[in-house]
């Protein structure tokens, strides 16, 4: 993996591992429901024809459960749906769908932790940007704040360039 793609990694990684805990609930067991809205520009994606560019907007649906076992383990499990339309520059419609599925395990003295996270965005329509389905699977483990390590278990198409959710 170039050092890049390992930076946009890490940068990914902790923005999902911070964005949980962010909104995780103190109580013992607790869950929180988030609508937003949302928007992207897919530009640059390696799947998609040269210069195409895809703009779409939706609403995410985020759902954080967090519970805090007897030995003071607190697990998170995230899902956020995001579903909305697109168009391209060339004037076609699509639609999409992204989920993303991230599960916590993080020790009462913080380090270290680890999550497994499930990532997927599909993109349906009649234009050139037809059937782009990108996906990954990964464990990421933290040391601390700034050290920890990244295992993809799975892939398919190009998550750097073509997931702009």
């Amino acid at each position: 993996m170039n050092g890049k793609r390992l930076a946009v990694l890490a940068a990914s990684a902790i923005a999902l591992a911070i964005a949980p805990l962010a909104v995780a609930p103190s109580a013992l067991a607790d869950t929180s429901q988030t609508r937003t809205p949302i928007s992207f520009t897919l530009s640059g994606c390696s799947m998609l024809p040269t210069g195409l560019i895809v703009n779409g907007s939706g609403e995410s649906f985020l759902v954080v459960n967090s519970r805090v076992d007897r030995d003071g383990v607190t697990h998170i499990e995230r899902n956020d749906l995001v579903t909305g339309s697109a168009t391209d520059s060339n004037g076609a419609a699509y639609v999409f769908n992204y989920h993303n599925h991230a599960s916590f395990q993080i020790p009462a003295a913080g380090f270290p932790y680890s999550f497994e996270t499930t990532d997927h965005f599909n993109l349906v329509g009649n234009g050139q940007a037809e059937q782009l389905h990108v996906h990954f699977v990964a464990r990421v483990t933290f040391y601390s704040p700034t050290s920890f390590t990244a295992d993809f278990i799975n892939m398919h198409g190009n998550p750097f360039s073509c997931d702009p959710i």
